[in-house]
């Protein structure tokens, strides 16, 4: 390992050394949007298809509704019907999955009320024309 006063490493000196006030670690995300779900030749037998049907409907609706759809169907089983665990794990993945959309819509929520105080003071026209619109969305 290199020390500071070793002249194989000329920069030693630099990483016993910190800047003032300056992060040890900086992470940043790349690509941020971007989902690892990959459709080609190799995993679908019509990959153009697939893109178009998941430009439309993304993978996470699609699930969404069968589980919808499932849930109902379990709900509809007589009575006495024996217990089965993957109905259970089904509806605790449902409910964990429905808090994140809830957490999601109320922190769009006060975005957008963040945003809403930033018009008012800084572009009142377009402030009113937008409280206008919500109103009459939500019937006020």
């Amino acid at each position: 390992m290199a020390t500071p006063g070793n002249t194989d490493d000329p920069f030693g000196w630099l990483r016993n050394w910190s800047f003032f006030g300056a992060p040890q670690t900086l992470t940043q995300s790349i690509l941020p949007n971007w989902s690892l779900i990959s459709v080609s030749e190799a995993n679908s037998s019509a990959p153009e298809t697939e893109r178009r049907i998941v430009a439309q409907d993304s993978y996470g609706r699609q699930i969404g509704r069968m589980m919808d759809a499932v849930e109902v169907l379990i709900a509809e089983r007589p009575p006495g019907a024996p217990y089965v665990p993957a109905f259970a794990d089904l509806a605790e993945l449902k409910a964990r999955i429905d808090r994140v959309k809830r957490e999601g819509a109320a922190e769009r929520l006060d975005r957008v009320r963040q945003d809403l105080a930033t018009l008012k003071a800084d572009n009142r026209p377009e402030y009113d024309r937008q409280v206008a619109a919500l109103r009459a969305l939500i019937g006020d």
